[in-house]
């Protein structure tokens, strides 16, 4: 039954790509003929990409978010498209979300729980969250509970993809962007995901390493109703952090430098950070502290790592765009540049674009795409975890904009460069 199961899904995937594939061609033929220009062809491609990635599944969806944490790999049109995927996918059955919790927990609903809503708060493409309360306590808590078959579909769904990348990784130039290692690394990506044990650690590290920030807060968990399939946590009352200043008049520029700070400790300070950092994870609870939801997205950077990307930052306020350039060749784990000497003037050609401007007019998001777009040229490979350092810090800065957008994310990050300084730290 498994077997023929898989067999049908891969006839459909088959399917789905053969017709996507069609409607892109003809749609792009359209707007060739109708004179369009390329832009406008580039934003239609990473449309369809986006349709088609939704209309694979979870596993796609989950490829496609963490496709948009690496500008280094794709180009800006791609980047735009999949950075608006939303995984809010149907619910599952109410007896499937008590066969999950009875084979994890050992334990039926009603033996665990005095009171559990059937339907859900929330729903994605990996897991569903569910109100409940405590048998005993009746302390208010959410039930995350993963949907059923995800370990067989995500694996089959991966080596579809795989065989994929090794298909067209025939193609020189494709080969140089390493399409199967890409594959192998969004794979064990997903595969943290899915199993919420490694969820659970990862918010246990976190709220270790902000154990004295009285602004700061993870959900705190249940161990005891904490598995595999199954993540039990405090229920959070509060606001997404966008509408904290309008919903409960909290302080705009407050939260935005709580969100820098919080950053700026998980980079270069801890070495973990939370590498899906948009406003739909980041609550502003009814004691007015930001509380960071869903942690099973990390990036991990290690002494060494940390310190070469602290000097990364370093060498462009330092003017040093030889330093850069070298720095990102020699982590690279993509092979040698082509054309060193090219890469290397466009590096110092893109310092020089940046030195000497305002702190208010470096937006660092711009900053750091604007390199990928360089290193993307010349084929070089960033470090994943810098990528997704990278994106988180644009992405809280362009939260911290839209809360204050006098605030400065550089100018923010100057005295907590000089205090780990101090300490040692870098």
């Amino acid at each position: 039954m498994r077997t023929l199961r898989f067999i049908g899904r891969g006839f459909f995937v088959f399917f789905l790509l053969l017709v996507y594939g069609l409607v892109w061609f003809v749609g792009w033929l359209a707007l060739l003929l109708t004179l369009n220009g390329k832009d406008v062809r580039q934003a239609w491609f990473g449309r369809r990409l986006a349709a088609l990635l939704v209309g694979l599944g979870a596993t796609f969806v989950k490829v496609g978010q963490i496709m948009s944490t690496r500008p280094d790999l794709f180009p800006p049109h791609i980047i735009v498209a999949l950075t608006r995927l939303q995984d809010n996918v149907g619910a599952f059955s109410w007896k499937d979300v008590e066969r999950t919790i009875l084979a994890d927990l050992g334990k039926p609903i009603d033996e665990l729980f005095a009171t559990f809503d059937r339907t859900p708060v929330a729903s994605a493409s990996v897991a569903q969250v569910h109100r409940a309360t405590i048998l005993g306590s009746n302390e208010e808590v959410a039930v995350k509970v993963r949907r059923p078959g995800l370990d067989d579909l995500v694996r089959f769904d991966l080596s579809i993809m795989r065989l994929f990348a090794k298909v067209i990784s025939i193609i020189p130039t494709i080969r140089l962007l390493a399409p199967v290692e890409s594959v192998d690394e969004f794979g064990r990506s997903i595969l943290a995901q899915i199993d919420l044990r490694i969820e659970a650690a990862n918010n246990h590290r976190f709220t270790e390493n902000f154990a004295g920030d009285k602004d700061i807060a993870f959900p705190t968990l249940y161990p005891e109703l904490c598995g595999r399939l199954v993540l039990t946590m405090k229920f959070i009352h509060g606001v997404k952090v966008l509408d904290a200043p309008a919903a409960r008049g909290t302080d705009g520029t407050r939260l935005a430098k709580i969100g820098f700070r919080t950053l700026l400790k998980m980079v270069f300070a801890d070495g973990f950070v939370h590498a899906d950092l948009h406003p739909g994870n980041i609550f502003v609870d009814d004691a007015g502290m930001v509380v960071i939801l869903d942690l099973g997205l990390t990036a991990e950077l290690d002494d060494p790592t940390r310190r070469a990307f602290a000097l990364f930052f370093a060498s462009w306020a330092g003017r040093n765009g030889k330093v850069m350039a070298k720095l990102m060749s020699d982590l690279s784990p993509s092979s040698r540049v082509a054309d060193y000497a090219a890469y290397e003037r466009e590096v110092e050609e893109f310092v020089a674009r940046y030195h000497g401007k305002a702190l208010g007019e470096v937006q660092v998001s711009t900053v750091a795409f604007d390199m990928f777009n360089i290193l993307r040229r010349h084929r070089v490979r960033v470090n994943p975890v810098y990528t997704m350092c990278n994106v988180a810090i644009a992405v809280t800065e362009g939260i911290g904009k839209q809360l204050d957008p006098r605030l400065d994310l550089v100018q923010e990050a100057l005295p907590f460069f000089a205090t780990i300084r101090d300490a040692g730290r870098l």
